[in-house]
């Protein structure tokens, strides 16, 4: 009788005036005000629900059972005990103790059904209402434990019902045929009614949900496509970078532009950092998180780069950056792309928002098994409450000198914790300062890759075949230009098809080739090689401003051996070519 539950707290409201409504609102949402977890709080709110449908209900169809019932005390007592524990549950929920809240609620139900499914037994079969709430329990339970104790509680009451009504253990009250009828009538719509009261909320959930995953489909076409068009104009100016700075190394008379240069390959990189943060932001709200790739580094000459780098950002506003290292090991294991990005976007806003003629400090300390990264700027003081914010995507200051995206900091707290550690803001006059503490993880220099110094890398390869397959045309100039210098015959062609027809004429040494293009893209190209025999083994490097790592992962399963993504560092470029080269094309043939 007590699970007759219409929507009396709804009517109710809908009737009387706006007191009323907020009286109950109140008492539905009675302990969740301080509650962030979403889904704690529709717990919480759906437990108090359910308890306040029970309540009114009590009230309302008390009198009526009282007055139809010949022994009205076997029920007036039993809904005094039923209402008494229902109503208790939203003050525990309010006093925080939202478990007890859930449990005390399942429980008291359960008995309920039992002792009532008995007593109307000629009425209506209750035992149905147990099914319904083993299907509720994973909806106001989070924990398995939790979940499994209940199911066990529902599966014993029903049970004993099934064993008392074989053997007629409880003597069921008789009603005339008109009675049971109104009363049968009454419990089935309050069994639908709480169907509709639990399921309507995760309805809308739903539609809520599927709402929103289209709208996050749409978004990361558009961020892809925006993206993917800044990459390629981009690409261009850091070939013409990258090319003026090998020629400044190889000609004195071209000294004076190297700080020019710099400077533009500066803003480069900061343009790359900003692209590459919205991407990264785009897989966390997507859920993805990229595996960690491990791999043995000399420390010192990591750290010393990126510091060299970031020091021409600081020029403009006489801002030194200083390095220091103690009590580290020589070589670390770990993800050098993901220190790469943090320490990067670190130290980029410590300069951003540092004061002009100061001082940043980058500060690398081993502690046993952990060790810290720490960046100090002298800067504005961060507020106690912007701290608790400054992790968070989008806060940023556009009083300073340069305009941010305010994903950083976002993107390195999110990295931080994939890699296991923890990162801290502190701030007052003296300085600013991130803390990032890791795991220590020492590398083996056995294991370390060699790598070669810049004049080594440019060496000629020796007059090797190159097909390149570039839409964009400043692009493959370039491309062409610095493949040149290292000893390549280039051809250029605009699409895979003309690169199919080209690969039949002349075998070449190595493929490179862009995904987006017209005719045949990247993915249609790259399976038809890999269905001829002859041309399966032709190494293929995949370019292209399409970043995400499921596009690369896609490729290099369908058999590319490289991937390399716009704008194109020509160094990094130079090491897959010799990594992946076949010198003759008679080899790709046997």
């Amino acid at each position: 009788m007590n699970l007759i539950l219409p929507i009396l707290p709804i009517t109710l409201t809908r009737l009387f005036p706006s007191r009323v409504r907020d009286f109950f609102s109140a008492l539905q949402k009675s302990g969740s005000e301080n509650v962030t977890d979403e889904d704690e709080k529709r717990r919480i709110i759906l437990v108090n629900t359910i308890s306040l449908a029970i309540c009114v209900l009590l009230i309302v169809i008390t009198p009526f059972f009282y007055a139809v019932t010949d022994t009205p005390e076997i029920i007036i007592y039993p809904v005094m005990l039923d209402f008494a524990v229902t109503f208790s549950v939203i003050p525990l929920n309010r006093m925080k103790k939202h478990l007890a809240a859930s449990i005390t609620i399942y429980v008291i139900q359960c008995a309920s059904i039992m002792y009532f499914g008995l007593l109307f037994s000629n009425v209506v079969a209750l035992e149905a209402m147990i099914i319904f709430l083993i299907s509720i329990i994973y909806l106001i339970f989070k924990e398995n434990k939790y979940r499994r104790i209940c199911l066990a509680i529902a599966i014993s009451t029903l049970v004993i019902m099934e064993i008392f009504s074989y053997f007629k253990l409880f003597p069921a009250i008789r009603f005339s045929y008109d009675t049971t009828f109104v009363l049968h009538s009454l419990v089935i719509s309050g069994i639908l009614v709480l169907i509709i009261i639990v399921s309507r909320p995760y309805i809308r959930s739903n539609d809520t949900n599927q709402a929103l995953k289209l709208a996050n489909h749409f978004k990361k076409i558009f961020v892809h496509q925006v993206t993917h068009e800044m990459r390629t104009p981009l690409n261009a100016i850091y070939g013409v970078a990258q090319l003026l700075k090998r020629q400044i190394m190889l000609n004195d008379q071209f000294k004076s532009l190297e700080i020019l240069v710099d400077q533009q390959l500066d803003a480069i990189n900061n343009t790359r950092s900003i692209i590459n943060n919205v991407l990264d932001m785009a897989q966390i709200e997507s859920g993805v998180i990229s595996k960690s790739e491990k791999e043995h580094f000399l420390l010192k000459p990591f750290f010393y780069k990126i510091t060299e780098v970031n020091k021409v950002m600081g020029r403009s506003r006489n801002i030194r950056l200083r390095l220091s290292i103690e009590q580290m090991p020589d070589v670390l294991y770990d993800d050098i792309l993901n220190l790469h990005q943090i320490t990067t976007n670190l130290l980029a806003n410590a300069l951003k928002y540092a004061d002009r003629n100061s001082l940043v400090e980058l500060k690398i300390t081993g502690m046993g098994n952990k060790w810290s990264l720490q960046v100090i700027n002298q800067g504005p003081v961060i507020t106690p409450e912007k701290q608790e914010l400054i992790f968070n995507p989008f806060v940023t200051d556009k009083s300073k000198y340069i305009e941010g995206t305010g994903l950083g900091l976002y993107i390195v707290s999110g990295k931080v914790k994939s890699m296991g550690g923890a990162i801290s803001i502190s701030s007052d006059a003296v300085g600013t300062i991130f803390t990032v503490q890791l795991p220590l993880f020492e590398g083996n220099m056995e294991l370390i890759k060699e790598e070669k110094d810049e004049d080594e890398m440019w060496a000629d390869l020796g007059h090797i075949n190159v097909l390149l397959a570039e839409d964009n045309e400043l692009s493959a100039q370039l491309l062409s230009r610095m493949l040149a210098q290292i000893g390549c015959n280039t051809t250029w062609v605009k699409n895979g098809l003309e690169l199919i027809q080209q690969v039949g004429k002349h075998i070449p040494d190595i493929i490179i080739m862009d995904f987006h293009m017209e005719v045949m893209d990247g993915e249609q190209t790259l399976y038809h090689l890999k269905q001829i025999p002859a041309y399966k083994n032709i190494p293929v490097i995949i370019s292209t401003g399409d970043a995400y790592a499921e596009t690369r992962d896609a490729f290099l399963k369908a058999g590319a051996d490289a991937f390399i993504e716009k704008p194109i560092n020509y160094s990094s470029l130079i090491k897959v070519l010799k990594m992946h080269l076949h010198h003759n094309s008679q080899e790709l043939l046997e």
